[in-house]
This record gives structure tokens, sequence and C-alpha cells, in this order.
């Protein structure tokens, strides 16, 4: 058993045999989640029967570009393609200007302006973009950034990669100002970014890669948001076969996650296989008795399971010695 601090999260990573024969109850309050990685499917049913979650450790969210705006407009929900209408209307009234251009070093240093600025307002921020400047440096060519500019200002940005082989676009980072947050300029940014793709002859786009759970580094409400958009959450080894892997999670919870967090599990039968995207299951959490789900499944039309929390018996102690 190791126990790690994961940006402030701490989670207790253990064997198959640990998670069957300890008892976790006494750990509830000291870690938030127990986790088992990259278990073998045979020992997921007996990984179940001790209330861990068989799941991809990591998302990737997808939508297909259609044929044209309109056919990607008709598979988003009502209200959402209001919200866009509405975004794109506020956009106009401020005069911003929204175009596409190449990454460019002065461009690169001023998106990373705005996304730091983004990051200093989150509740529990991991700066990728910022880690991985040489990154985006080095693959700038293979890069394009839809911006958004109020009187020459950069107050929105999306970089998104072209992925040739895979057929895909990815938006990888976006940042806006928080004035234009509050009008959703990203909504903006998102659909010039999926035109741009559908422009290029690119048939997908991926709306970039989540840790499978939500409510600490990834808000709970981005899971809806990204749904309402059109994009489904599909295991990232199933789109990029070298990334990603699975685990098995116990969720005890603690004041280090939110209230709701969430996950993407397979569902029983065990054989279930790791591509099948639309299996996945929908699993909350929350110490609220009677949470309103449908806040943050936003348009996803998988499975819905409720989890109530136990309060912990003390305040998020330290975990006790772990076993070597």
């Amino acid at each position: 058993m190791q126990i790690q601090d994961t940006h402030g999260l701490r989670v207790a990573v253990v064997s198959v045999q640990e998670a069957r024969e300890t008892d976790w109850e006494t750990w509830r309050g000291r870690v938030a989640v127990v986790r088992v990685s990259d278990p073998p499917e045979a020992a997921w049913p007996a990984l179940r029967a001790a209330g861990f979650l068989p799941k991809p450790s990591w998302l990737t969210w997808i939508a297909g570009t259609g044929d044209s705006e309109e056919e990607f407009l008709r598979g988003l929900h009502r209200k959402e393609r209001q919200s866009v209408q509405a975004a794109r209307r506020h956009a106009a009234a401020e005069e911003l200007r929204v175009e596409v251009l190449p990454l460019t070093e002065p461009l690169l240093a001023e998106f990373l302006r705005l996304y730091e600025q983004q990051m200093g307002r989150m509740r529990q921020a991991l700066p990728v973009a910022v880690q991985q400047r040489d990154q985006l440096r080095e693959a700038s060519a293979g890069l394009f950034a839809v911006c958004a500019r109020r009187a020459g200002t950069l107050v929105g940005a999306c970089l998104s990669q072209r992925l040739p082989e895979a057929d895909l676009v990815r938006l990888r980072f976006s940042a806006v100002d928080e004035r234009s947050r509050s009008h959703s300029l990203a909504r903006v940014l998102y659909m010039a970014a999926v035109g741009h793709a559908r422009e290029l002859g690119f048939g997908q786009v991926s709306l970039g890669n989540d840790p499978n759970l939500y409510g600490h580094v990834v808000e709970a409400g981005l899971f809806a948001f990204k749904t309402r958009l059109g994009f489904r959450p599909v295991p990232s080894q199933s789109v990029h076969p070298h990334r990603g892997d699975d685990s098995a999670d116990l969720v005890l919870g603690g004041r280090q996650l939110a209230d709701p967090a969430l996950l993407l599990s397979y569902p029983e039968p065990a054989e279930a296989s790791s591509a099948e995207a639309g299996a996945l299951r929908l699993e909350l959490f929350s110490a609220t008795a009677g949470p309103d789900a449908r806040r943050y499944t936003g348009s996803y039309g998988g499975e819905v399971r409720v989890h109530a929390l136990r309060p912990a018996p003390v305040p998020d102690e330290p975990a006790p010695a772990a076993s070597a």
C-alpha cells in the first residue's frame, strides 16, 4: 500500500488482495479514494464485491464534425443550441474579432498569460499547458489557435492539434478572461474550432482528456458542459492506444473532494470491453440527501447511479501508517 498526495487529494494505492481484505471504513476521513491500478479483468468481480468500481483511468471526449454546422448543431439539445446562439450574439455585440491563426511563439506566450490568469480563479488548478510549454512549441506546426480579441487584446483562445493519422483534431487547451467566461465565450471558440476541423476534412474532434474523477482537478460541472456540447466520453486507450489504462476506485469522500464527485465505470458483467464506450455508467457520489443528478449529467445518455457518502468519523486526519 502507498499513500499518494495527488494535487492535494489523498489516494491509497493498493493491491487487489489489499483491496479485498482491508476494512476501508477505518480509513474514511483519512484518504479520499482507495485505488487499484490496472487490475486484471478477472479480478473485477471480486473488486466490485468489495465496493470498488473498475473504470478507465482517463477519458477522452469525442464528437463527429458532421457534414455541416447545421448537422452538428442538430445533435445538441435545444437549450444548448440556444446557448451557442446567445454566446455568438454577445460576442458580436462586444465586437470581438474571432479568427483562426497558426500558433506562433508570441501567440503562445500571450495565450499562456491568459491561461495562467484562468488557473488562478480555479479551486484546484493544474496548469498543464504551462507545464507543456516546450511540447507545444515543438508541436506548433501541427497546431492552430482560435482567438478572440477585444480591441486588440486577447480575451479567449483555444489551441487545437491536427492528428491526421487518427482523422482527429484535438482541442487541447482553452482559456477566456473572467468577463468573457460569464458570457460563454468558450462555446464560440469551440464551435469555431469544430468548424475549422470540418473545413480541413477531419471527421472527428476531441475536447481533451480528463482524469476519470470529477470533483477535484476537474469539476463535476465540466462533465455536464462537455456532454451538452455534443461530446461523448470514451476510455482514452480506445482513441490513443498508448495512453491510459484501467483502475478500480473506492470513493470514501471527504473535504478534498467536491460534493458531488463523479466518475464513469465499466458496467457489469466484467466481460464488458474497454472499447465499449457507450456502456460506461455514470457514478455520482454525494453526502447530500437527494442530489439533483441532472445538474451534473448534462446530456449523458448512459446509466446513472447515485451513491450516498457517509460522513467521515473525523475530519480528514492524516492516514494511518501504511503496511509495506
